[in-house]
């Protein structure tokens, strides 16, 4: 062979082995990504559990269904949950529906103002508060306002190095709210910046809420501004307590998916892609609502992520359905088609649906799921955050 001929095969040798090598690294950044979601080192547990730890930062278990034993469980101790569901995909487009009805201020989108709409747009002081509280909101943000002597531009955004969410609304020279940039010839009198004090690691600590007005306070020195806070210990406070009733309420439910035999990767490709799901990123199938929000997944049982490479010459032995229910709008409804579509996956497959310890799961057992759901939004709904919103999605990401 010529030298050509060689280097081009040396090439392309090198290039294959680029692709395995990223590949490889890819299912390793996954699996350990997801390890920590999904792994349970513990023994399966009911529905009334005191509450679910994916909020304890480790995100070590999950809210399984599960069954109880079958002396505690008689047959005749009530009529049988039949859901009424649809006979054709797709599955949740009422629930999509449903969350696009939602009042603009729940939204996750917030139109962001150029300077032309600013010259068009005359908003009155009520418009004004319309669009701080749909970008900060004051139940579940940390806010400080600083207000600087003359109109300022920015010449660069402030980094904040907090372990919480940040987010900036300024307020032109015109009085027009909006996000905050630092673009020429934009100059602002007042810039808000927020912290997020509840998510899924938990509640902002003392320590977190002092290094954030710290650097607020710094920032507003090195820009001539005056800078005031709220109540400190008042937001820790309503922190603490609103983290308790989204720990309450913070339940990730799986349906595993046992088949006889393995699932080969391109036949389960083109099942769950004609029901509907799209494979993402994060190595998962998921159905999405038309706002773009999962309304339920399905991942590998062995953490192994999905993706073009593996679904082409892998099989699978189990799968698992995920629903996390305060961040899915349309509530019960949707379970209702997550687990109608558990099922026809389980009839295409000749496989069962079961709980972590491989028992079958009944009629009765997942009825027992759905009320508990029943309770789990209710409660939600008391709360004033109703699941899927903007709210539930900051406070339980």
């Amino acid at each position: 062979m010529s030298e050509l001929q060689i280097g081009v095969l040396i090439l392309g040798g090198g290039v294959i082995a680029l692709v395995v090598g990223f590949n490889m690294f890819q299912e390793w950044r996954f699996r350990k990504r997801t390890q920590q979601a999904f792994a349970r080192g513990h023994d399966d547990v009911l529905l009334d559990v005191p509450k679910n730890n994916v909020r304890d930062g480790v995100r070590a278990d999950r809210m399984e269904p599960v069954l109880v034993d079958a002396e505690l469980e008689p047959e005749d101790d009530g009529p049988v949950f039949e859901p009424q569901l649809p006979d054709d995909p797709p599955y949740a487009r009422e629930a999509a529906a449903q969350f696009r009805q939602e009042p603009a201020a729940s939204r996750l989108d917030v139109p962001v103002m150029d300077e032309e709409d600013e010259a068009e747009l005359a908003m009155d002081s009520a418009d004004h508060q319309a669009l701080v509280v749909a970008m900060l909101d004051p139940s579940l943000d940390f806010i400080a306002e600083v207000v600087f002597h003359e109109p300022h531009e920015l010449a660069a955004m402030p980094r904040f190095n907090v372990g919480k969410r940040t987010q900036l609304i300024g307020r032109t020279e015109r009085g027009l709210w909006k996000v905050a940039e630092a673009l020429p010839g934009t100059r602002y009198k007042q810039i808000n910046v927020s912290m997020q004090m509840v998510d899924r690691s938990g509640a902002v600590t003392e320590q977190e809420l002092a290094v954030f007005c710290q650097q607020v306070s710094r920032f507003a020195e090195d820009h001539d501004a005056a800078v005031s806070f709220p109540q400190r210990q008042q937001k820790l406070v309503a922190a603490r307590e609103l983290d308790r009733f989204c720990a309450d309420v913070d339940v990730l439910i799986g349906i595993n998916v046992v088949p006889k035999s393995s699932i080969e990767g391109a036949r389960l490709r083109s099942f769950v892609e004609a029901a509907g799901l799209q494979l993402e990123p994060d190595g998962a199938f998921h159905y999405l609502a038309d706002s773009g929000n999962t309304l339920y997944s399905l991942v590998a049982a062995d953490q192994m992520p999905f993706t073009f490479h593996t679904l082409l010459d892998k099989s699978f032995p189990a799968l698992t359905l995920l629903f996390d229910v305060p961040r899915v709008a349309g509530g019960v409804e949707v379970f209702d088609r997550a687990v109608y579509f558990a099922r026809h996956l389980a009839q295409e497959f000749d496989a069962q649906l079961v709980d972590d310890n491989r028992r079958v799961l009944s009629e009765t057992g997942l009825a027992r799921i759905r009320d508990q759901l029943l309770h789990i939004y209710g409660s939600m709904d008391d709360r004033g955050i109703a699941p899927g919103s903007v709210a539930a999605l900051r406070l339980f990401a």
